[in-house]
């Protein structure tokens, strides 16, 4: 039974809080496709010692739910994801675990108890840092997001290191359709010729995206 609006379900009479975790993919770990993370997500919980609430259905599985897609290949700094684990313990003991049983890569920074609105429901922002490896191509970057983006870009800004992307709608607008449009005007041949990494999923404030989650485990958004 799922009640309503406080983020709890029952499963046995045994209440169960919907927990939202910040997790990051570095190195290899990022060549691991987003249809795999539920399922590697339920391997790291039983490694970890944790009972997942289930789907209902006649193929029950763990119940976990990811934020926006990306596409196989990049890394990120504050990726977000919900499940529902059996067993009450704190944020502390929670993150210990998890790491101790997350393969290389993979490292889970916060977590948190949340009601309201499901995951997806929350980001419509993302950012993302942009790396041509040509520098020229650098200059080809703006005009090529504002023209397959539109409105959907909303701020893009530029230092030594590289360009500053964010997004609207990350469900909707992946990083993928800026690749295509460089590679369509021929300023690079295609992913290898350009670095790319998201930085942040959250709430846009009209200035930053507001992370829902911070690396200390406070709730932003």
């Amino acid at each position: 039974m799922w009640l309503a609006g406080a983020g709890l379900s029952l499963v046995g009479g045994t209440e169960v809080s919907r927990k939202r975790i910040l997790f990051e993919k570095r190195g290899y770990s990022c060549f691991v496709r987003h249809v795999e993370l539920p399922q590697l997500f339920g391997r790291i919980a039983r490694r970890a010692g944790f009972s997942l609430e289930l789907t209902e259905g006649f193929s029950p599985h763990a119940k976990i739910v990811m934020g926006p897609a990306l596409p196989v290949g990049v890394p990120s700094l504050g990726e977000l994801a919900e499940l529902w684990p059996l067993e009450a313990v704190t944020e502390r003991e929670f993150l210990d675990r998890f790491n101790a049983a997350a393969p290389t890569g993979f490292r889970f920074l916060a977590c948190r108890d949340v009601d309201g609105r499901v995951l997806n429901k929350v980001i419509d922002a993302a950012s993302y840092w942009v790396c041509p490896r040509n520098r020229p191509v650098w200059e080809a970057v703006e005009p090529a997001a504002r023209d397959c983006y539109g409105d959907g870009l909303l701020n893009l800004s530029r230092d030594e290191t590289g360009l500053e992307l964010t997004l609207s709608s990350p469900s909707a607008l992946g990083i993928g359709m800026l690749v295509r449009a460089l590679t369509e005007r021929q300023e690079i041949a295609g992913w290898p010729e350009i670095c790319i990494a998201r930085l942040a999923l959250g709430t846009w404030n009209g200035e930053a995206v507001v992370p829902l989650l911070t690396p200390e485990g406070g709730e932003r958004a």
